[in-house]
Formats: structure tokens, C-alpha cells, sequence
């Protein structure tokens, strides 16, 4: 994961701008990539200042502050901990031995430990753990008067994936910047001459700059008003650059205690606004603006393939449980991860369905690269306009969802089902269903904010639930159908934030293995929110209750049967069979949440986690 952010400010700085301020704040805006430790480096006096912190960004903020640090160029670096274990001295930036430069280095080098041996041989010492002082090392024994010559030279020895960024002592007005399988973007603004370099172009928050992104093996030299680009071969190229204005993201909790409970709140306008303008009541079908397929060739697609990880991937199993059932459309999900693995059969007919909320998922973008490679359309579901995978999509439809804060998905998960609903009705209705059935859809999509909404209302009622259940060590989530994805993200959030054992499972699945773990110590939670399997469910629940498992089920309001099994029941408005995940998913949230906030873990960075997953 991890976030690089580096700032040359302008040669004439009548404002006295700080880099360090800068650098901050943009690692405020990428610290979604990881807030294991944090650190910045730039030059005073012909020598290379460092300041490191473990924890989050804040703690660099205040240790930069109590030492007074002001830079004219700096590079900044929010960690996720790979190679070595989350701590100052693994922090980035990392220095040479010589102190002569400073990197910074997102991604995975796969050959650093042949690397550090063949150094160590010739008498370089090693500070920490990590694959990137390695880096650092090696650049520096390549180093003859030319940094952008030795970058390349050590480069071609890495294996592996990689952006970096670094400053040398002898090269105070520039920043070299690297690239492999890792998205860097650099942006220039040339009318007050500064320059800015990033993991994510929409940490550019509230600036209007010239972008271009690096490619593979494209390195770098940035100065504060120009920057020049050089290919694997040491050639200089030319690349054409884009003006882009970012808007300002504002970061604010509006009054909640956490941006987690304030996202959950947002989703009946989020919803609103991921249907906003994307269909027809007249003709009972749905319309993307953006996608840049044509009817024929959508009509022409005989063979789906989703794509996803985490939250994307139950999202995706829904959607390919909906494309089936409702537009006929033969459909599989896969785990990105696992996908470029298995030397996958696709065919010119295949559209793929790429869905990663913030469009950086390095293994969702691996997959469509090798989905795109044999031939197959991509549609990109994502949150973030700018992203690699935004770019590199036949088309995009984005989720409209405003950005996500906490590190677990709440309303990116009902906005990624909203698109994904609205995308199997326009399927549907380039097949066989008629108009009435494209319109009654179209209602019962349209009552979903207002049913969230008293979701929502009950939010007292699941609090008092959680308190009770909170006190079990693990869980299991059971449903059927489309209830059966719902359950695994539903136990996947009470895992991110509370920290407990959760395991979603297919109720009728039960009785082939799993049932040997219920007992009075194991929480049952059943998900009965699919009408076409509501009996069978029950009688799952039943042998759970048998054999003395504790249970709490969400379930339709009116199914009156549910009580006969237990008392602790969570009612829920009625919603199709296809759209009730959206309902319940939502319920399973609050339901997780409170669970956390009663166990007092960190619910919008909890441990280990990153909102982005940028390395394999």
C-alpha cells in the first residue's frame, strides 16, 4: 500500500511556503494507503534533514512542528508495513549510508534480500528490515555525477514492483521519480512555478496542474517548473500532459463520532446519487451517459466476468447472481488475486467488470490488464475519477459516492450494488424483459433510499443488540441466495473493525461440516432477507438453536414465523429478493459498528488494514 508525496516550491517563494506543510497535508489526504509510520526528507545547507515517526501522519505533523522543520523540497511517505515490522526505524524516507540521498517507495522489491547480500559484501551497512534501504543502497554505489543515470542502472536490477521518489545532495532542485507496476503521477503548476509528485493525483486537492502519470520503467526528473521524462533505455521522451482541476475534499466527521457511523448515515443520498440521471421511468430501463459501449456490442456480450477483492468481490458475487437470474447473461465472479493465476479462458465476447472503490487495487488492475490482453471489454465500477484503473478501462461507471474515509466500505459497497443493479436492468432490457417489468424495477430501486432510511432509524435498537452479542468471541452470518454474499460482508466488517472471529457462510452449507462449531459460545446471526428461500432458512436456524447456538436474525417485517425460533429479531423493510442485500447490508454495518465501539478498537483505522490495497 503506502503514499508517496513529494513538493518543489517556487524559486521566488514570496508567500514562504513550507514544503513540509504542504507534504502533510498531502499525506493527509493518502493516508487511506497505510498509517503504520510516517516520514519526510528534503535539504538544508547542502545537507539531507530526515524526520520519522511511527503511527499515524499526526505524529510526524507534531514532531515537524517541535522541530521547526522548513524545506524548500521535500518527499513525504505514509507506510503500510511489508518488509519490516511497523516502527521509526523502518519508516520512510531511507537513507544511503552515506546520507548523500533520500528515498521514498511504494511496492514490493522481490529480490532484496540477493541484493542486500551482494551489498553487505562490498561494506554497505544496513540500518533496517526494509526492501527499500535497498534500493537506496544500491542507487547510491551506482552514483558517479549523474542521479537519473544511477537510478536507471539500479532499476534494471530490481525485480519486483515499485514507485519511488528521492533527492540527492549534489541535485538540490530536484526530485527523480521511478515507476513499475505502481501508479506515480506528477503535476506542475507553471504559472506559479511549483511542482508536485503523488500516488494518487487526487491528493492534488484544490489545485488546477498539468498531470502526466509514469508508465512502466519511466523515470523521472522533476524541477520545480518543468520535468523531463526518460524511457527503460535512458532516452528522453516526450509526453503529452493533462490540465486537470481537483476539487477540494473536505474532511470532516459533521458531527459523528466517526467517519465510519457518517458514511453509514450518508447512503440514502448516496444511493440517490448513484441512480441520479442513469435511467428512464418512461421506458423502464437504465442509461449510462459514460459507458462508451454501443448497444450492439453490448447486445453481442454472451459471457460476464467480475472482477473485485474484499468488499468489491461480494459486491461482484451479488451482481453476477442478479445478471443471471434477471438478464440471462452467463456470469462469473473471481478474486482479482487469484485471477491472474489461473491462465483464465477469455473470449472477445466477455465483458469484464472491474470493481475496486478507489480504482488503485493493485491486484484488480493486474487482472484487467490480463483480461484486456486476451481481448476483452472492461468496465471499471469505481469511486475515484483519475485512478489507474479509471484510466485504464474501456469505460467507467463511477459510483457518485463522494469520497470514503474509513477504511472499512460502507456506502461504497451500496452505491457499487446501486450501479450494478441499474446496469442489469439496461442488460435485461437489451434482452428479453419488457417495459413493465424494467419499470417495476425502477420503483423498487427508487424506494431503497427511503427504506435505508428507516434502517437507519432503528439504529438505537442495533445498538442494544451489539452491546449483548459483543461479549461472543466468534460469529457466524447465514444466509441463502443472495443472502449468502451478504453474509460475507457482513462478517467481513465485523472482522475489520471489532476484531473478532466472523465467518459468512451458505446456511444450507451448515450441516456439511460447520455445524460442529456452534455451541452456547458461538453468535448466530441469520440473514433472511431472500423470500425465496425464507423457509429453508429457518429450518437452518433451527439446528443451530438445537444445538444451543445463540441467534439474532434480520429478517422481513411481517415473517412472524422467525419468532418461534428466537426472540432477538431485528425487522427489516420488505425489498426484493435481488435488491434486499442493499438493506441488509446496511443493517449489518450499524451492527458492526457498535459492536467495535463497544469492544473500543479503532473503527476508522483499525490495525493492519489500508483503505487501498496497492501490493500484491
Amino acid at each position: 500500500m503506502c503514499g508517496i508525496f513529494g513538493y518543489i516550491r517556487p524559486e521566488k517563494n514570496t508567500k514562504k511556503t513550507s514544503a513540509v506543510n504542504v507534504c502533510l497535508e498531502g499525506l493527509k489526504l493518502l493516508e487511506y494507503r497505510g498509517y503504520d509510520s510516517s516520514g519526510i526528507a528534503g535539504m538544508i545547507d547542502g545537507k539531507i534533514e530526515a524526520c520519522k515517526r511511527a503511527g499515524k501522519v499526526q505524529s510526524l505533523a507534531t514532531a515537524v512542528k517541535s522541530q521547526k522543520m522548513r524545506l524548500d523540497l521535500a518527499i513525504a511517505h505514509t507506510r503500510w508495513a511489508t518488509h519490516g515490522g511497523p516502527s521509526e526505524t523502518n519508516a520512510h524516507p531511507h537513507l544511503d549510508q552515506k546520507s548523500s540521498l533520500a528515498l521514498v517507495h511504494n511496492g514490493i522489491i522481490e529480490n532484496h534480500n540477493a541484493i542486500r547480500d551482494k551489498l553487505l559484501k562490498k561494506g554497505v551497512e544496513f540500518k533496517s528490515e526494509t526492501d527499500t534501504e535497498v534500493i537506496a543502497q544500491l542507487i547510491s554505489t551506482h552514483y558517479t555525477g549523474n542521479l537519473r543515470v544511477a537510478v536507471q542502472k539500479a532499476l534494471r536490477e530490481l525485480h519486483g514492483s515499485f514507485a519511488i521518489a528521492l533527492i540527492h545532495v549534489n541535485h538540490p532542485n530536484q526530485i527523480i521519480a521511478a515507476s513499475r507496476e505502481n501508479p506515480l503521477v506528477l503535476g506542475i503548476d507553471p504559472k506559479k512555478g511549483e511542482a508536485y509528485l503523488a500516488s494518487d493525483a487526487n491528493s492534488f486537492s484544490g489545485k488546477s496542474l498539468d498531470v502526466l502519470y509514469l508508465e512502466n520503467d519511466e523515470t523521472a526528473v522533476l524541477t520545480n517548473n518543468h520535468v523531463e521524462i526518460y524511457n527503460s533505455h535512458g532516452k528522453k521522451i516526450e509526453k503529452k500532459s493533462q490540465t486537470i482541476g481537483f476539487d477540494t475534499n473536505p474532511i470532516s466527521k459533521n458531527g459523528y463520532d466517526h467517519f465510519m457511523l457518517k458514511e453509514i448515515h450518508e447512503q440514502p443520498q448516496t444511493i440517490q446519487q448513484a441512480m441520479a440521471g442513469r435511467y428512464k421511468d418512461e421506458f423502464g430501463i437504465a442509461e449510462f451517459e459514460e459507458l462508451d459501449l454501443t448497444t450492439q456490442e453490448l447486445q453481442a456480450i454472451n459471457r460476464v466476468l467480475i472482477l473485485g477483492c474484499g468488499t468489491s468481490y461480494h459486491a461482484g458475487s451479488l451482481a453476477a447472481h442478479m445478471l443471471e437470474s434477471i438478464a440471462r447473461i452467463p456470469t462469473e465472479t473471481e478474486i482479482a488475486s487469484e485471477f491472474r493465476y489461473t491462465n483464465p479462458i477469455v473470449s472477445e465476447d466477455t465483458l469484464v467488470l472491474a470493481i475496486s472503490q478507489s480504482g488503485e487495487t493493485a491486484d484488480t488492475i493486474a487482472a484487467v490488464r490480463e483480461a484486456k490482453a486476451k481481448g476483452a471489454k472492461v468496465i471499471a465500477i469505481c469511486n475515484v475519477k483519475h485512478s489507474t484503473l479509471a484510466r485504464e478501462a474501456d469505460s467507467s461507471l463511477f459510483l457518485k459516492a463522494g469520497p470514503e474515509v474509513s477504511v472499512c466500505s460502507t456506502k461504497a459497497f451500496t452505491s457499487q450494488l446501486t450501479v450494478l443493479s441499474l446496469f442489469t436492468l439496461l442488460m435485461a432490457r437489451l434482452r428479453h424483459m419488457d417495459k413493465e417489468e424494467g419499470q417495476h424495477f425502477l420503483k423498487e430501486m427508487k424506494h431503497l433510499p427511503n427504506k435505508i432510511t428507516q434502517v437507519l432509524a432503528q439504529a438505537p435498537l442495533i445498538e442494544s443488540y451489539a452491546k449483548e452479542y459483543a461479549s461472543y468471541k466468534s460469529f457466524f452470518f447465514l444466509g441463502r441466495r443472495y443472502m449468502h454474499p451478504t453474509s460475507l460482508e457482513a462478517a467481513l466488517k465485523l472482522k475489520e473493525v471489532s476484531y473478532l472471529n466472523a465467518c459468512g457462510y451458505p446456511a444450507g452449507e451448515m450441516k456439511h461440516g460447520p455445524i460442529a462449531l456452534i455451541s452456547p459460545e458461538l453468535a448466530v446471526i441469520g440473514m433472511c432477507g431472500n423470500t425465496q428461500t425464507f423457509d429453508k432458512i429457518l429450518s437452518n436456524l433451527m439446528e443451530a438453536k438445537a444445538r444451543g447456538g445463540k441467534i439474532l436474525a434480520f429478517a422481513p417485517k411481517g415473517a412472524d414465523e422467525i419468532i418461534k425460533i428466537t426472540e432477538d429479531v431485528l425487522w427489516l423493510p420488505k425489498v426484493s429478493d435481488a435488491l434486499a442485500p442493499i438493506i441488509y447490508g446496511v443493517a449489518s454495518q450499524i451492527f458492526a459498528y457498535y459492536v467495535a465501539k463497544t469492544l473500543g478498537t479503532n473503527i476508522d483505522q483499525p490495525r493492519n488494514l489500508a483503505k487501498s490495497v496497492t501490493v500484491e
